[in-house]
């Protein structure tokens, strides 16, 4: 029995991500606390020694476990087992990779199934005239001095380029599933696991697997062989996520339909990138509409439009503390604050369009042509009514394309004046945490971080060469 402790209570993640209590990872989404679970294996096996998460009271390097409960799996951070036992959120002990792996297979890494599929598969491919060569579970020597990979069917396909297809019966490892991603990824191989079965429960590894393959599952079953058959050439059943815990219908599909040009992943569908793109989009969006309609109500005062009513409601439903900062902003500032959120908005939107066109679009001042983002900005900036947001709109420039405007001796000279001159706002505020939640690809490290980890982070909030 593992000498049980208690659960580490706040994780420390590289920014842009930063910390993350126990209590943040459990209300994730299952697919955001997946990524994190894949991008923390996946430098522990590119970089053991600089951990993407650490604890916060003994600074050791975390993971996060995925713990089977009757209402399904549930995320915990936990120490690698070399982790100091002194820790006061030392949580026990935990299998290292090679003994788990052992305890699972019993001695016997493959099983008379796993073979079978792995020689039909083989067979199938090679029905392809495009197939030029094929192995079985033999050793595939590295390119660059690191150990090789056993690949269970190993495909090299012409133009289409080299296959390592593993083929999975029990449940794979999370260090195995980044350590093999990794290797294959710089031999120039486009990893593809294959399941027999889709489990229901599904076992978590198979859920690591198809958070790598971005919400996509490749099946090997009776009805892939027989259409193999009928095809010349290899055939996999492809069922993809329908981003409500389940599965659209599956499709057959072969080789030639695999997107493989995102590195360490081969899938026929993004379907986890493009959800959350349009997730960090749908909030957003209601207010940029109501402020359209605004100006058409109130051309002359629009952010004191009836037309913010219902985009107002919806945020504070989402953001604690904003009704009751509602009421204190009157009391002290005897003005509508939901107005003022309107207009904090229209600023930080003229940065981002105006980011993300490459033309400077100013949608609450008059300012027009070059130099109306740093006009606007200096303008607000200079007044009592924003001088407290100067730390939350620093912060939001600094993290877009127009992050060099952040340098401008002016910019820099207002929010020098402002900060010594109001107390700010920090990330906990509800106006800084609503406008996190209006504009999550700048001001939310762990949405920032994944669209980055998924090359889907727009142009408009790529303060460096990554944009896409």
């Amino acid at each position: 029995m593992a000498d049980h402790k208690r659960t580490i209570r706040i994780a420390d993640f590289e920014l842009p991500r930063g910390p993350v209590t126990i209590e943040m990872l459990m209300a994730m989404p299952r697919a955001s606390w997946e990524h994190l679970r894949s991008q923390i294996n996946l430098r522990r096996q590119s970089d053991s020694s600089v951990p993407l998460a650490r604890c916060r009271l003994c600074e050791a390097g975390i993971f996060i476990r995925s713990q089977a409960t009757k209402n399904g799996h549930v995320p915990m951070f936990v120490h690698f087992p070399e982790g100091s036992k002194d820790c006061p959120w030392y949580e026990g002990r935990t299998l290292r990779p090679d003994a788990a792996r052992a305890a699972q297979y019993q001695g016997h890494q493959e099983s008379a199934l796993h073979r079978q599929l792995c020689v039909t598969i083989e067979q199938l491919a090679n029905a392809d005239t495009r197939c030029t060569h094929s192995a079985v579970d033999t050793y595939l020597r590295p390119a660059i001095h690191m150990r090789g990979r056993w690949p269970d069917v190993y495909l090299e396909f012409g133009e289409l380029g080299k296959f390592a297809l593993e083929v999975q019966l029990s449940k794979p490892f999370a260090p195995e599933i980044a350590a093999r991603h990794i290797h294959y990824d710089n031999e120039g191989v486009r990893l593809v696991w294959i399941f027999n079965i889709l489990e229901d429960p599904l076992p978590q590894g198979f859920h690591d697997v198809i958070t790598m393959q971005r919400g996509n599952a490749f099946l090997f079953d009776d009805a892939a062989q027989a259409a193999s058959i009928e095809r010349g050439t290899l055939v996999l059943k492809c069922y993809l996520e329908n981003g409500k815990g389940g599965w659209l219908d599956p499709q057959l599909v072969t080789l030639d339909d695999l997107q493989t040009d995102y590195g360490r992943s081969a899938f026929v569908e993004d379907r986890r990138s493009d959800l959350l793109v349009a997730s960090s989009k749908e909030e957003r969006s209601r207010w940029w509409k109501a402020f359209q309609q605004a100006q058409n109500d109130k051309p002359n005062s629009p952010f004191y439009s009836t037309a913010f009513v219902s985009a107002w409601d919806s945020l504070q439903s989402s953001v604690p503390g904003l009704d009751a900062w509602r009421e204190e902003f009157w009391a002290s500032r005897s003005d509508r604050s939901q107005a003022h959120l309107a207009m904090l908005f229209a600023i930080l939107c003229s940065v981002a369009h105006s980011a993300d066109t490459g033309t400077e679009n100013v949608y609450i001042t008059k300012y027009k042509g070059e130099g109306a983002v740093l006009a606007m900005l200096n303008s607000k900036l200079s007044s009592g009514d924003f001088k407290h947001c100067a730390n939350l709109i620093d912060s939001f420039v600094r993290s877009t394309a127009l992050a060099d405007l952040a340098e401008r001796p002016s910019l820099k000279r207002m929010i020098k004046q402002a900060q010594e001159t109001e107390a700010q706002i920090d990330n906990e505020h509800p106006v800084w945490r609503a406008m996190t939640r209006l504009f999550p690809e700048v001001l939310d490290g762990l949405v920032r971080a994944e669209l980055d980890d998924l090359g889907r982070l727009p142009k408009w909030a790529a303060c460096s060469d990554k944009a896409s």
